[in-house]
């Protein structure tokens, strides 16, 4: 063999061999690698401010919904970044929660207002559970039939429509149909199955079975929609926010850690994007997450006041 393709075979045959022996190594420690994040311009209007950025979703046609603490709280972008409108605004204290359901009707929960909104893209309002400013596990003295929350932590539906609360102050779920009556909640605090420390995200996949992220227990419960437990999975850091990422994929975001966790179904870490800090790639309290139809990861941060994007 001619010396110089001899060297040039060599050098590339290392070459592989490094970089298999590196997937290798980070396939050991639990699918932990590095990818680029960066960070999304959002325009805003001549000093307006995003403030804590709790919830992040996409409507149907693209666009991408922030829900955030500043003082314009309910914002909508376009798929670019570019402003279209504000919606809901006196609505809100202390935003946490959002949910775009199937027809594009926007869902948020408000950790201070205890309620949940329902809300058209143009901001009308189509449905309200709870009472505003009132707090506790429900209000049916005289005929009154009020159900309240302690700070509402997030929402979603299942293929029929019914509704399910994660009632995070009251540590149990709380199931409506889709005209907002009571059907049944379930679930105290505690750390055996079925009992929740904060129930903080919801998802709800093809099956109809509801994923639950038990914060403060370090786990995700699942459960069918009578409240009947399935499983649980461990092992997965602090999962605050959950999205499902694809077919084979969940999504959640770790506040602790500032990382992003990808999960199978299997309920096992696949991969850990990012870090805890201030610069690109870094996160600061990641709290909201979506994912758009091409496949980004979008990051939503508390302690930076951003959005970032992997």
């Amino acid at each position: 063999m001619n010396t110089k393709y001899y060297s040039k075979f060599l050098q590339y045959f290392f070459l592989m061999m490094f970089i298999a022996i590196t997937q290798n190594s980070l396939a050991a420690q639990g699918g932990k690698q590095q990818q680029d994040a960066k960070h999304v311009d959002l325009t805003l209007p001549k000093d307006w401010y995003l403030g804590e950025v709790t919830g992040l979703e996409f409507l149907p046609n693209g666009d991408l919904v922030v829900f955030n603490r500043g003082l314009h709280p309910l914002l909508i972008f376009s798929a670019t970044g570019q402003f279209k409108r504000e919606i809901g605004l006196g609505l809100f204290a202390v935003p946490h929660g959002l949910f775009v359901d199937s027809q594009g009707s926007i869902w948020t929960t408000d950790q201070q207002t205890h309620q949940v909104l329902k809300l058209n893209p143009e901001g009308n309002i189509e449905l309200i559970l709870g009472r505003k400013d009132f707090k506790g596990l429900g209000w049916f003295e005289n005929g009154y039939q009020v159900n309240l929350f302690t700070s509402p932590s997030d929402v979603a539906l299942d293929s029929k429509g019914n509704i399910y609360v994660a009632d995070g102050g009251n540590f149990r779920i709380v199931k409506f149909d889709q005209y907002g009556k009571l059907e049944k909640a379930w679930g105290e605090k505690g750390e055996l199955p079925g009992q929740f420390n904060f129930p903080h995200s919801l998802y709800i996949d093809a099956d109809d079975t509801l994923y639950v992220t038990d914060r403060q227990n370090a786990r995700i419960q699942l459960f069918d929609t009578e409240g009947e437990f399935l499983k649980q999975w461990k092992d997965i850091g602090f999962p605050y926010e959950i999205e499902r990422l694809n077919a084979n994929s969940l999504v959640i975001s770790d506040a602790r850690s500032g990382e992003i966790n990808k999960i199978d179904f299997n309920g096992q870490v696949t991969e850990k994007l990012g870090k805890w800090g201030k610069r690109e790639s870094e996160f600061g309290f990641p709290h909201g997450l979506a994912v758009n139809h091409k496949g980004e990861i979008y990051v939503g941060e508390l302690l930076n006041w951003r959005v970032q994007k992997f």
